[in-house]
């Protein structure tokens, strides 16, 4: 990205916008064609071409290679590490927290309630749901899955954990939705699920950091999310606060279903006797 960095003082025009937007935004410049980077950009296709060549780049798979490498190396967890360490080497929980509140208050600002009111009606119309995540969103996946299986039927989450995987690639339809959670670094397998789920025709809502992402640029729906936190691992506290709101969406629009569904869930808890009470630790001493 060296190059890119001394091109910007040399430019003007079209080809200092071209540097000026892939130095801003290294996680779009990195996966897009060049026809698809370049109409981002609001420049043509040989312009941006001929931006890679004036930067010193024998063309534009070069310089991409080369944007790739640094968004790679820049996403590595010893480097996310070394770069949150606080300029007076003081670590405070405050600052950790108030970077989880700027995470969720850029939901509000980027997301449109068309765009959620969008999602929710996917959720509560679709005739099965399945939900995917891998890595630190695997348990933002479980809960998710979990709670939407209290305000509807068939809900099914993916995992690797199993082949049951193929079962549900080989049951996507058009009459479905897949709902992807998916944050950088991107993990292969939610990628190619949300791959599969589009040429099977079943609709997607992308829950991820930037519609321009892997799965952002597949999906039907596509609501962005920030991540960053004050360490090597992504944080799940704004994406844990929109399924929430999903959620709570979902039920609220189906509620009496939703209601008559979390009753049974409540009754059943209830009779297999799964939650702590006085009247569980009385049965138990009767028992003895």
């Amino acid at each position: 990205m060296n190059r890119l960095r001394l091109a910007q003082s040399k430019f003007r025009g079209t080809r200092k916008k071209a540097v000026h937007f892939i130095l801003d935004h290294p996680e779009i410049a990195a996966f897009l064609s060049i026809d698809a980077l370049a109409k981002n950009i609001g420049i043509s296709t040989s312009s941006l071409s001929r931006t890679a060549v004036g930067s010193g780049y024998s063309g534009f798979p070069e310089m991409q290679k080369e944007v790739q490498e640094y968004l790679r190396q820049k996403l590595l967890p010893t480097v996310r590490m070394e770069e949150a360490i606080p300029k007076s080497g003081v670590f405070s929980f405050r600052d950790s927290l108030r970077k989880d509140i700027q995470n969720v208050e850029k939901i509000l600002a980027n997301i449109d309630d068309d765009q959620f009111e969008g999602a929710v009606k996917l959720l509560t119309e679709a005739k099965e749901v399945f939900v995917v995540g891998l890595g630190t969103q695997y348990p933002s996946a479980i809960y998710f899955s979990g709670v939407l299986k209290q305000i509807r039927e068939r809900v099914t989450l993916i995992t690797l954990e199993s082949m049951d995987f193929l079962d549900c690639f080989s049951r996507f339809s058009p009459h479905d939705l897949l709902v992807s959670i998916c944050l950088p670094r991107y993990g292969r397998f939610t990628v190619q699920t949300v791959k599969k789920a589009t040429e099977k025709g079943c609709q997607v809502l992308a829950i991820t950091d930037n519609p321009l992402s892997p799965t952002g640029r597949l999906a039907d729906i596509v609501l962005p999310v920030e991540y960053e936190s004050m360490s090597f691992f992504n944080s799940n506290v704004a994406v844990m606060a929109l399924l929430n709101s999903l959620a709570t969406g979902a039920s609220l629009k189906n509620r009496y279903i939703a209601r008559e569904r979390v009753k049974n869930f409540s009754d059943m808890a209830s009779d297999w006797d799964i939650f702590f009470n006085e009247n569980s630790i009385q049965r138990e001493q009767v028992k003895k």
